[in-house]
């Protein structure tokens, strides 16, 4: 039976009747849902030029403020960075009024080594005032109906029953920034050398000494050994040493492994992003500030490099004279005060290093690092001083180990974002 032309008309009518109906309801959906995805990258897109306007006005207004040691050099770097980075087509806008949130001053501090930092706000106004201790800039960055910049206007406004969003980010900058004070020990045991002689060898064997007088060191005179002119017991030790038993070169004095540590540490400093200044006193029986606090390092070196060795061991004496370089108009009122005391001995002259840490400690916002140095040094005290200056104690048995803990103080001086 042949279908009638005028079925197959009402049946496509049908079909496509029942296809516009579909689209009328499908189009609405998936523009809606286009709007949708439209507005929530718009959001995450904004959200993301906020985090990195946030993070780089906080490092600014951080290292800035190191740099100047002023709360309005601060609050101005931070003002100026954010405008630099635009959120949503515009500068970020953070008001460097001091009264304001956008841009706080305080501590960063954690629990423990793995514990999360917490920051603790230190009014704007007691930071420029007292001169207080700041480690931390918190820049809270927000496009808000109470901020500079104000809200921002989602694209397609009705999809979400309101017309605009209001996204906030907060980032913490800490500053570790320090003034760092270096007491040397350069008393007479810093001269001696350790040769750590080869199984069954004695510098005194026949065979040793006859080497020593064919090579000029000594001489027999009516039975007696004797040093030849201008030669001594460390010159015959350093020719058995390199010459006759061939080890390489003689070893350093503890004085020589000491430079090489601070030139080790000033090298690390050197490297790091943020602004170290450093000073020098050392002591034997009595103690000298010998270079106030300074950027230039290699003047540091240079005056390294003047210093003898000699006399008692006065440590005390030594840190009385490294804390004068924190009175000093080099040093900053913000930066962090750090005196690192070394020896390589016993305390035996003057006043002792745990009386004059207390004493310090009650009068100045600083910490103490103790650092010994070969097996004739006094751990134990050390480590109390240490104890008492709310730092840390470092042992070295070599002139390798010496560079490495100079060089871990020196790289225990990060600068992060904390949040």
């Amino acid at each position: 039976m042949k279908t009638s032309p005028f079925q197959n008309d009402r049946s496509r009518s049908r079909r496509l009747g029942g296809v516009t109906v579909l689209l009328a309801v499908v189009l609405p959906m998936l523009a809606i849902l286009a709007a949708f995805a439209i507005n929530a990258a718009h959001i995450q897109m904004v959200r993301t030029e906020l985090a990195i306007a946030s993070d780089a006005a906080a490092r600014s207004a951080g290292r800035t403020f190191s740099e100047e040691q002023t709360v309005e050099a601060a609050l101005n770097a931070a003002k100026a960075t954010a405008a630099l980075n635009n959120v949503n087509g515009e500068p970020l806008q953070l008001d460097a009024a001091t009264n304001t949130l956008d841009i706080e001053f305080g501590e960063s501090s954690q629990n423990d080594s793995y514990g999360r930092f917490q920051f603790s706000k230190i009014p704007t106004s007691q930071v420029d005032g007292n001169k207080l201790t700041v480690s931390s800039i918190r820049v809270n960055a927000k496009r808000s109906t109470d901020s500079l910049s104000g809200p921002v206007r989602f694209v397609f406004p009705t999809v979400f029953a309101k017309s605009e969003f209001t996204p906030s980010f907060t980032s913490v900058a800490m500053q570790v920034d320090r003034d760092i004070s270096l007491v040397l020990d350069r008393s007479g045991s810093m001269e001696w050398k350790t040769y750590d002689w080869p199984d069954g060898f004695s510098p005194w064997s026949s065979d040793a000494i006859d080497a020593g007088v064919d090579a000029g060191q000594l001489y027999w005179k009516r039975g007696n050994l004797k040093y030849s002119s201008g030669k001594n017991e460390e010159s015959y030790y350093d020719y058995l040493w390199e010459d006759f038993l061939e080890l390489g070169d003689s070893p350093n004095t503890p004085w020589e492994d000491l430079v090489l540590a601070v030139h080790a540490f000033l090298n690390v400093l050197d490297q790091t992003p943020q602004n170290e200044q450093v000073s020098i006193a050392s002591y034997s029986s009595s103690g000298t500030l010998d270079a106030w606090l300074t950027h230039d390092f290699e003047a540091i070196k240079s005056e390294l490099a003047t210093l003898n060795t000699g006399g008692s061991t006065g440590i005390g004496n030594g840190m009385n004279q490294g804390i004068r370089a924190f009175d000093h108009t080099n040093a900053r009122p913000f930066a962090s005060k750090t005196m690192v005391v070394m020896t390589d001995g016993n305390h035996n002259s003057g006043t002792y290093p745990d009386t004059v840490a207390s004493s310090l400690m009650s009068n100045y916002n600083m910490n103490i690092q103790t650092v010994t140095f070969g097996s004739g040094a006094n751990q134990a005290d050390m480590r109390e001083v240490a104890e008492i200056g709310q730092g840390k104690h470092y042992h070295a048995d070599s002139g390798d180990e010496l560079v490495g803990a100079f060089e871990e103080i020196a790289n225990n001086l990060p600068t992060i974002l904390t949040q």
